[in-house]
C-alpha cells in the first residue's frame, strides 16, 4: 500500500464526514467505519486501484445526502442554524395583544402605524411558527385579527364615514373593548393548543 493511496482514502474519509455534518454523530461514525471497511476490502482485492475503487464508491455528496434520506431526513441541517432560531409562543401572542390595544392608547395616527406594523409581524410569525397546524393557525388568527379588523371597518363605514358624531362617543368604547376582547380570545385559544 502506497502512502500517497493512504492520503487518498483519507481526504476521501474526510470529505464524507464534513458532508455528512447534518447526520448524528452516532450515524456518520457508523457510515465513515462502512465506506473504510468497504473501501479496504476493495484495496485488498485490487491494490494499487485506490483512484477507481473511490470513484465506484461514490461522490461524497450522494453518499452523505443517501444516508440522511435512509434516516427519514430531508437534506436541512437536523439542528436549527445559529441566525434562524425558534421564537418563543408567547411573543407573538404578544404581539397581538398589544396591536389590538395600542390603537386606543391616544389619537396619534403613529400609534395606529405602529399597532398595524406589530399585527402583521404577528400573522407572520404565528403563520411561520411549528407550535400550532395549519387549521390551528386559521382559527386563531381569524378570531384574534380578522373578526376585530371586520368590526372595526363596518364600524367606520356605518358611523365614522357618515360623521354621525353623537353615535361614535356612544360606541367607541364598547367598540374597542369589543375588539379586543376577541383579540385576547383569539390570543388565548392560540396559547392553549400549542404544541410544546
Amino acid at each position: 500500500m502506497k502512502t500517497d493511496d493512504n492520503t487518498l482514502v483519507r481526504e476521501y474519509l474526510a470529505t464524507v464526514e464534513r458532508e455528512s455534518t447534518a447526520l448524528p454523530p452516532a450515524a456518520r461514525q457508523e457510515l465513515l467505519a462502512d465506506l473504510s471497511e468497504h473501501i479496504e476490502i476493495a484495496r485488498a482485492e485490487r491494490p494499487g486501484d485506490v483512484r477507481a475503487i473511490l470513484h465506484e464508491v461514490g461522490d461524497p455528496r450522494t453518499i452523505a445526502s443517501t444516508a440522511l434520506q435512509e434516516l427519514g431526513h430531508t437534506t436541512t441541517p437536523l439542528t436549527p442554524t445559529p441566525w434562524r432560531t425558534r421564537s418563543p409562543a408567547w411573543l407573538p401572542l404578544l404581539l397581538l395583544v398589544l396591536s389590538g390595544a395600542l390603537p386606543y392608547a391616544g389619537d396619534h395616527v403613529l400609534l395606529s402605524w405602529i399597532s398595524f406594523a406589530m399585527k402583521i409581524t404577528a400573522v407572520v410569525m404565528v403563520c411561520r411558527s411549528r407550535y400550532w397546524t395549519a387549521a390551528r393557525k386559521w382559527a386563531g388568527l381569524a378570531l384574534a385579527t380578522l373578526l376585530p379588523a371586520t368590526m372595526n371597518v363596518i364600524w367606520y363605514l356605518a358611523v365614522v364615514a357618515p360623521r354621525n358624531y353623537a353615535v361614535i362617543d356612544t360606541w367607541r368604547w364598547p367598540g374597542a373593548v369589543t375588539g379586543l376582547v376577541l383579540t385576547l380570545t383569539g390570543a388565548g385559544w392560540l396559547w392553549r393548543s400549542r404544541a410544546r
